[in-house]
């Protein structure tokens, strides 16, 4: 028994691998998030499959037990998600888990992602880079998921929505302000794929000159290392006034004297004081 995982375009059909149309055409079954979706990819492309299976957000153990079930019979499944590689921020986690428990041997194919495009040409740091699916929605849990950022020294990735993608934006402006770098890619590989870099505050510019910047996918890059700034003075003055003074009023001091945002500079001596 066989299943593959297949990665299917994320905007352009052009991007499906040859090796996927050749596993697709040689599958019994195929799983699928999307019905129609998968057909207008497979029309494209001039394939067919004996049978097509829906998984989703919705499926339970009962379907993941008739697609095991489909293995046995049939002998080799595969399956794509609407966009992109499949289990990644979409459904599938368990039922590969499952399969995996029931000896299937599983044949991931390399493909499209939105993810690695979205770094290598957001020009933020490559070498280390840590993803997050989609951010919660929430303020507080946002703020606390990008305080999280602060501790990683790389370039941090998330999926955004069109409907959030401002007030995250102006989240990060007010917690960090310049202290972020940004980049926001929008419609990978698509018609309209733009990059908009800088700080939340420039981006948020870019918004109010375009209305129709706010339509569509957005992968949300961020660098919040702060190893690159030289907060020498800042820290000098949090150990001088950290039995004079609260936190808040040190952030305060020292954002004056350094002209760094001074929310920064509180999450920075927050967690100073947590390891004290």
């Amino acid at each position: 028994m066989s299943f593959y995982i297949i990665p299917s375009p994320i905007g352009n059909l052009d991007d499906f691998t040859i090796r996927a149309i050749n596993t697709i055409s040689k599958l019994d079954f195929l799983v699928v998030e999307n019905k129609s979706s998968a057909q207008k990819l497979l029309k494209k492309y001039n394939l067919s499959v004996p049978k097509i299976v829906i998984y989703n957000d919705h499926s339970s153990g009962k379907d993941r037990t008739k697609i095991l079930n489909l293995l046995i019979t049939e002998g080799i499944g595969g399956i794509i998600s609407e966009a992109g590689t499949p289990l990644i921020s979409d459904p599938g986690f368990k039922l590969i888990s499952q399969l995996i428990a029931k000896s299937v041997k599983i044949i991931p194919l390399p493909g499209p992602t939105s993810v690695i495009p979205a770094l290598v040409a957001s020009g933020l740091p490559t070498d280390k880079f840590q993803f997050f699916g989609f951010l919660p929605r929430k303020t507080n849990e946002i703020k606390k998921t990008l305080n999280d950022c602060l501790k990683f020294n790389g370039t941090s990735i998330f999926f955004e929505s069109p409907h959030r993608v401002i007030s995250t934006l102006e989240t990060i402006d007010e917690t960090f302000g310049d202290e972020a770098d940004i980049c926001l890619a929008k419609e990978l590989s698509k018609l309209h794929e733009i990059f908009l870099r800088g700080t939340a505050r420039k981006i948020l510019l870019d918004f109010e000159k375009n209305k129709d910047l706010s339509k569509g996918e957005f992968i949300l890059l961020l660098n919040l290392n702060d190893s690159k700034k030289d907060m020498s003075t800042a820290d000098e003055l949090f150990d001088m006034l950290e039995a004079k003074l609260s936190i808040k009023e040190i952030a305060k001091v020292s954002s004056q004297v350094t002209g760094i945002n001074k929310n920064f500079l509180y999450d920075r001596f927050l967690s100073f004081s947590k390891k004290t």
